[in-house]
């Protein structure tokens, strides 16, 4: 049967445009199986290596470095297949308006603009041999072509440089150079017979690079998911060591970061369901400008974002709100600093969760800061620490227990907030100890006066004094 183009095949590794393969692709050129002619010696060649390959297949089935590189990315030899003189003509121009109408790829490396080539080659070739077997041979039955081929020339790895859209870009633009210069290599009469095996052709492409994307995809999130359960799980028990660091940079996130973490159950429950409010979470803080991780932990649900310099903690709260659960609080951690501070927020925020109950008027988000008394009376020892450096240091000052503003602040609260009773008992002018109060409420943020930071005051005060008397 003679080639449906009606011309001459270019040998392997040369092209028509007066552009010849190097020695060693000559060497390494093989004919492709979409360029097979089925001829008997082809036929003899593969029964005789086919006992060999088993053979050695089996010697290296026990060994291990075998097995580690069948997972290694492979440097696979540049060989072209063997295409009709005018279609490498053809190939060639649609190659050249890569270069010129798409811009990124531009901006790909040379060995991965090779190799995107030598897929789009091997898939010119495999529509090639199928036209010339199926479609335009009488005496077979027309079938569905098989692409998956196409994307095995060319590693797993390459779908992370070429998203999916560029390469349905790439079909599209290929399909349409071939479709516009169908004239130039194939036989008069067959140009529309061509054209629509073209289009069906070239919808079974996008058909097997979706499948390929779809499950590269699906790979990376099992992995990512898995990794970020450990992250989570690490940090929830407080462990931040090295291996820790190191897992959440495999996930992209810099080194150097700021984060707060988010704690709450999900709305909805369910594997689907809660996998769809995952992804929205995921989308809403990205949409904010940040980056988070995330997984279950128990039976609920954290959430650590680094807002990379964009917006407030309270923001992206707001906009994760509804995807919680509202019968449960939803805890905010206090923003800190490096993999240390993420496993403190993630604590904190676990631990505000933890005593929740004994807050009378639960807002959301609950911040960890506003029960620092309740958490240090559970046992949280950051929340203890916590109150004894930013609040009852920032009272005594370098001093001692003697210091006037904390002598105030303690007579005040333990006199049941009352100034006459403080000013009797310090000796002192009812201004003075106004004034002293409102310097207490610049230097810790808390305000004497209100019953509710009153109570937090006086919890700081009593630790402070143990922790001193311990210190002695």
């Amino acid at each position: 049967m003679s080639p449906w183009w009606g011309g001459k095949s270019s040998p392997a590794g040369t092209k028509p445009s007066g552009r010849s393969a190097t020695p060693e692709e000559e060497r390494q050129a093989v004919p492709t199986p979409a360029s097979a002619t089925g001829s008997d010696a082809g036929t003899a060649k593969e029964s005789s290596t086919t006992g060999t390959t088993r053979a050695a297949t089996a010697r290296s089935a026990a060994d291990p470095e075998a097995i580690a590189r069948r997972f290694r990315r492979a440097k696979l030899p540049d060989v072209r297949p063997q295409l009709p003189d005018d279609v490498w003509v053809v190939v060639d121009k649609a190659e050249q308006r890569l270069d010129k109408d798409l811009d990124w790829y531009k901006g790909l490396s040379p060995a991965d603009r090779d190799q995107l080539n030598l897929v789009i080659e091997t898939a010119v070739a495999d529509f090639i041999t199928w036209l010339n077997t199926n479609v335009f041979n009488a005496g077979r039955k027309t079938g569905v072509p098989s692409t998956d081929r196409i994307f095995f020339v060319a590693p797993l790895e390459l779908t992370k440089t070429i998203s999916l859209k560029q390469a349905l870009d790439v079909t599209r633009l290929i399909v349409d150079i071939l479709e516009r210069n169908v004239g130039k290599f194939t036989r008069r009469g067959r140009e529309e017979a061509t054209r629509n095996a073209m289009l069906y052709y070239a919808r079974e492409v996008a058909f097997s690079a979706a499948n390929v994307y779809a499950s590269s995809a699906e790979a990376r999130s099992d992995w990512d998911a898995r990794i970020e359960t450990l992250i989570i799980e690490d940090l929830a028990d407080g462990v931040a060591d090295h291996h820790v660091a190191s897992r959440i940079t495999m996930l992209g996130w810099p080194a150097d970061f700021d984060c707060f973490a988010i704690v709450g159950a999900l709305a909805q429950d369910g594997d689907i369901r809660a996998g769809i409010l995952q992804r929205r979470i995921r989308g809403e803080v990205r949409s904010l400008g940040g980056d988070c991780l995330m997984s279950h932990h128990d039976n609920l649900f954290i959430t650590l974002v680094d807002p990379r310099g964009h917006g407030a903690p309270e923001d992206y709260c707001a906009a994760v709100e509804a995807d919680f659960s509202a019968d449960l609080p939803l805890c905010l951690g206090p923003v800190r600093h490096g993999i240390q501070g993420a496993a403190a927020s993630v604590r904190a925020a676990l631990s505000t969760m933890d005593v929740a109950p004994a807050v009378n008027e639960t807002h959301r988000p609950l911040r960890a800061d506003d029960v620092l008394p309740e958490r240090a009376l559970f046992g949280d020892g950051d929340a203890r620490d916590e109150l004894y450096r930013s609040v009852y240091l920032s009272l005594r000052g370098e001093g001692d227990q003697e210091n006037p503003l904390l002598a105030t602040v303690s007579a005040f609260l333990l006199s049941g907030s009352s100034l006459e009773t403080t000013a009797r008992e310090l000796n002192v002018h009812p201004n003075t100890v106004r004034y002293r109060l409102k310097r207490s409420v610049e230097l810790t943020g808390w305000d004497p006066m209100t019953p509710r930071e009153a109570y937090v005051l006086l919890t700081a005060i009593k630790i402070g004094r143990i922790m001193d008397a311990r210190a002695r």
